[in-house]
């Protein structure tokens, strides 16, 4: 069950010890991205040949849009909380904000990511459709591949926690307030993720919360579930992850309204020092840019953690 945890850790001492060779961050940056299109590709492979879970496709979709704008909204009322009871500046209006980026470069960030999800998307809806119609050999779908392209994924994302210890610096800079987001954030989420599983059809509160602490991280959470519980788990995973990063990138702008500088954060989740990070910088100024950068490199890291310790107690 936490073989995927080990994996990951023993990915974060080699790119502390590469973090100062371009070309191996730079080829580690392209492994990952080709390791999540194989490992998403292989789960709509397994999901298109269970004719059982096809039939069931139009559920998992509404499944995930649940426990996405619950999550989602279970992480927003935290930020606002957080910000009323310690960091009251968060609630100031965003007029008062000054960024340094212009307005082409965030909508350049922000459709660059969206573009990335829609890539995704493809590759799983690939492997749905060539799996319906057996068009691929079925010793490919044998689970011992998604496994190992599993634990490549998983190094490879160590590696990368490994490249960039600037989120150390950032807890330093900020004190210990800025340890109380991402563990709002996860909370939030939890409560969100609870209340959902009581809409949802023939959904477990565990599973429910499980898809919910992939936090936006889509590939290792959709993975992990799949791998665990069952593919159609980890569609769901996977479709709710991909709506919680294009919810943050969509609607940044509303969430600072009614939320406070620190929803945007709190809703990009694992998101927020990647993806997410232009438009948070564009909407909320600089120094929550840096909040963002600590909180979602902390909730990349607590993934692989999260998804396996609530699958343990299911």
């Amino acid at each position: 069950m936490f073989t995927s945890i080990y994996v990951l850790l023993a990915g974060i001492p080699f790119g502390i010890l590469c973090r100062n060779f371009q070309k191996v961050i730079l080829w580690t940056d392209k492994l990952l991205t080709l390791s999540v299109w194989i490992l998403l590709f292989l789960l709509g492979l397994g999901l298109g040949s269970d004719s059982s879970l096809m039939q069931e496709i139009n559920l998992l979709g509404i499944q995930a849009l649940c426990i996405t704008f619950f999550s989602v909204l279970g992480s927003l009322i935290f930020a606002y909380f957080v910000a009323k009871l310690w960091y009251k500046e968060a609630l100031i209006t965003t007029k008062h904000i000054i960024t340094h980026k212009n307005d082409e470069a965030i909508n350049q960030s922000k459709w660059a990511a969206i573009k990335s999800s829609i890539i995704v998307l493809l590759f799983f809806l690939g492997g749905i459709i060539l799996g319906y119609f057996s068009l691929f050999p079925k010793e490919s779908m044998s689970e011992s591949y998604a496994v190992w392209a599993l634990y490549f994924l998983l190094f490879l994302a160590g590696m990368s926690v490994g490249f960039d210890l600037h989120a150390f610096k950032i807890m330093q800079e900020l004190k210990g307030i800025i340890l109380i987001m991402p563990i709002a954030t996860v909370i939030g989420t939890i409560i969100g993720s609870v209340f959902a599983s009581f809409l949802v059809q023939d959904m477990r509160m565990l599973d429910a919360v499980a898809v919910g602490m992939g936090l936006g991280y889509y590939s290792l959470s959709s993975t992990i579930i799949s791998q665990e519980v069952s593919p159609a788990l980890g569609s769901v995973a996977l479709l709710s992850n991909i709506m919680r990063e294009v919810a943050c990138l969509v609607f940044a702008p509303i969430m600072v309204r009614y939320f406070g500088l620190l929803g945007p954060v709190f809703a990009g989740g694992a998101t927020s020092n990647d993806s997410s990070l232009p438009i948070i910088a564009k909407c909320c100024g600089e120094r929550y840019a840096i909040i963002a950068i600590f909180t979602g490199v902390v909730l990349t890291l607590a993934v692989p953690f999260l998804v396996p310790l609530v699958l343990y107690f299911r």
